[in-house]
């Protein structure tokens, strides 16, 4: 029986990438994997989404993100005592259930290192659920020459940290593409699976039609853009709204944007549900306005609920999910003007927004659970 042991910061939001993990985890326990899952900051927290009774989970109870609020010179010696802390933990972890197989995210890098002084003869396993320019520190300091210089010399020693990880698994081609030219470990290429496909659609409400977007009020998602789009367009689709399902950051300014326009009664920013594909089937139209992605898993879910997308042809995700013109369409990386044009074709072409909503609802069948799960069981096959 081969043993997987995933390590993950913590498994307390609703969010895509602990949507896509307990989908995996609960896929190989009960396809004959032993699984484990290892978090070290989730405290007190309940899991966010339900696991297979028979994966084991630990939280290894060292909270990094503490370090924060201390000086620069205590924060650096408390974060190395961290992070031996960490390695401690983990080796006890790793001792006890002696997996094959250790896999951990780009959201964990920093502590990385210490994953590959664990001992246990195990292949590792790196994904990327960002784009890799994200994921590396010269990206926070794009505008800034000399604090990029330093970036980029700590952005080396992470690339030579993932160079040592047995593979790289990435969710586009295009992210495949930029790792590879600063790596030399081995990358494929593996998207999230569609989790859930509806067999069947509920009606959609009788009066009124509307567009849906979900995600972390954060920048990185672009929402302020999806806003000022929509705005542009009101007046000439008074039947249509805006609904938003996320929390984040910039939840109070995205508020006052949509108060400036004087929507609010038809832009509503929802809390996240987990019941989010009854809202896909209440909506007409799905719209992703990121800046980047590293994948956008909720093309997948709204296509599956018939709807057609309109995205910003951003690294990586939208341009390899979506067909433009046949499932939704493409714009222009951070063109408003033409993100409304778009907006008002689908609001005033019923017939054909239907028929993108249906060939989109098709297309994702090739997303289903099972088959890109397969994916990840050849991977692992080559080492047994």
């Amino acid at each position: 029986m081969v043993r997987i042991l995933f390590v993950l910061r913590s498994f307390a939001m609703l969010a895509g990438t602990e949507r896509v993990v307990s989908n995996k985890l609960n896929w190989l326990a009960n396809h004959g994997y032993e699984v484990a899952l290892v978090t070290y900051e989730q405290g007190s927290h309940p899991m966010a989404y339900e696991l297979h009774p028979s994966i084991r989970v630990t939280d290894l109870d060292v909270r990094f993100f503490t370090t924060n609020r201390l000086p620069l010179y205590q924060r650096y010696i408390a974060y190395r005592r961290m992070k031996r802390l960490f390695r401690q933990r983990l080796q006890q972890v790793v001792d006890d259930f002696r997996p094959d197989i250790i896999m951990t995210t780009t959201y964990s890098l920093k502590i990385a290192d210490e994953i590959l002084k664990v001992r246990g003869g195990t292949h590792l396993v790196m994904e990327s659920h960002e784009t890799c320019s994200t994921v590396m520190k010269a990206y926070d300091y794009r505008s800034r020459p000399l604090m990029r210089m330093v970036a980029q010399w700590y952005d080396r020693q992470y690339y030579q940290i993932v160079d040592r990880f047995d593979q790289l698994v990435t969710l586009t081609a295009g992210d495949a593409a930029e790792w590879q030219r600063h790596i030399k470990v081995p990358v494929s290429v593996i998207p999230n699976p569609l989790m859930y496909y509806p067999s069947t659609l509920s009606d959609k409400p009788a009066t009124g039609h509307r567009f849906i977007s979900v995600g972390r009020l954060e920048r990185v998602k672009g929402f302020d853009r999806l806003i000022t789009a929509f705005a542009r367009i009101a007046e000439q689709c008074e039947d249509w709204c805006l609904d938003i399902y996320g929390q984040g950051s910039e939840e109070v300014a995205l508020r006052a944007q949509i108060a400036q326009y004087g929507l609010e009664q038809r832009i509503l920013i929802h809390q996240p549900t987990p019941h989010i594909y009854d809202a896909y089937q209440q909506s007409d139209c799905y719209v992703l306005t990121s800046r980047h992605e590293g994948f956008g898993m909720v093309l997948l879910e709204a296509m599956s609920c018939g709807l057609p997308c309109v995205a910003f042809d951003c690294p990586y995700g939208p341009g390899e999910v979506i067909k433009n013109g046949e499932t939704g369409w493409l714009v222009r990386n951070d063109d408003v003007e033409q993100l409304a044009e778009r907006l008002l074709w689908v609001a005033t072409h019923d017939d054909e927004r239907q028929q993108l909503g249906e060939t989109a609802r098709q297309q994702v069948l090739q997303y289903q659970n099972d088959a890109v799960m397969q994916q990840w069981t050849n991977l692992f096959s080559t080492w047994s």
